[in-house]
């Protein structure tokens, strides 16, 4: 796998991923994150982000009951955050391979501690803007013969670049290759949003929240699973009645609490987020 020398830790400076552990109340972070983050405490992007990150693990649970896929690839992972992508995908495979890719060089340290445990679990600390590296390390791990599902969550708003990126592993993607994509965007609540994104920017931190139309150019090549582009936490429209008993748990206010997985924003609300599950066509 590839490796890039490592980066000077900057403490005093807040970073995207820390800020991010700070979101979904991980650990993993510093003073300036919390800081920051309590900037943005009274803005839409926090629910936003954290359920975007449960839809994300919604969707591996789908695609590895409906579709059976047992290969997945993260890109941006972030700092790990119980359950994470292989935690998931090998409750329904003991065997399912994970691929996580960032180039955080935090994220890269705990991203290789994850390899101490079953030979199932990769890293590389590739940049995602390195299109041609990140398709060699896919096939390096993965059997491109088999389903393999591409996450994207959380991770193409911190880059101008997202969409080209996107594009350009979308065209070298074989047909059937799943992709699951959440994205912030500045159509609900837009002054919360812009402002979020201007205050990310004063910290030194690029934020490219996008709009409806633009995401959906992001998805061309897929086929969108039911119900499509939508907010995540409407994903799926409804929770499925054959779950187990004690998945899901009413609280007699319209609020779902169902597990770690499960959307915790009130569905009639709207969320400054949209996600979607789709397959790539030929």
């Amino acid at each position: 796998m590839t490796t890039r020398p490592p980066n000077l830790i900057d403490p005093y400076q807040p970073n995207s991923a820390r800020l991010h552990s700070v979101f979904l109340g991980g650990k993993d972070h510093y003073e300036p994150d919390q800081a920051l983050a309590e900037k943005l405490s009274s803005s839409t992007i926090r629910p936003a982000v954290t359920e975007s990150r449960r839809f994300t693990r919604r969707a591996v649970e789908y695609l590895s009951d409906h579709h059976g896929v047992s290969q997945f690839v993260e890109l941006g992972c972030g700092l790990p955050h119980t359950p994470d992508i292989h935690d998931i995908a090998e409750q329904h495979n003991s065997t399912a391979r994970t691929l996580y890719v960032d180039s955080d060089t935090v994220v890269a340290a705990h991203g290789r501690a994850m390899l101490h445990e079953p030979p199932t679990r990769y890293f590389t600390d590739t940049d995602i803007t390195d299109t041609d590296t990140i398709l060699s390390d896919i096939t390096t791990v993965m059997d491109m013969a088999a389903p393999v599902a591409v996450c994207v969550s959380g991770t193409a708003e911190w880059s101008s670049d997202a969409p080209a990126v996107l594009a350009a592993l979308t065209d070298r993607f074989p047909a059937g290759t799943w992709l699951v994509l959440t994205h912030v965007t500045d159509e609900f609540y837009p002054d919360h949003i812009r402002a979020a994104a201007e205050t990310l920017r004063r910290a030194g931190i690029p934020y490219h929240p996008r709009g409806r139309d633009e995401i959906t150019a992001m998805l061309a090549g897929y086929h969108l699973l039911a119900p499509g582009l939508i907010a995540p936490h409407r994903w799926p429209p409804t929770p499925s009645r054959d779950d187990d008993s004690d998945s899901e748990i009413g609280d007699g206010d319209g609020i779902r609490r169902l597990s770690a997985t499960a959307p915790r924003h009130r569905a009639a609300w709207d969320l400054s987020a949209y996600a979607a599950i789709g397959q790539r066509q030929q």
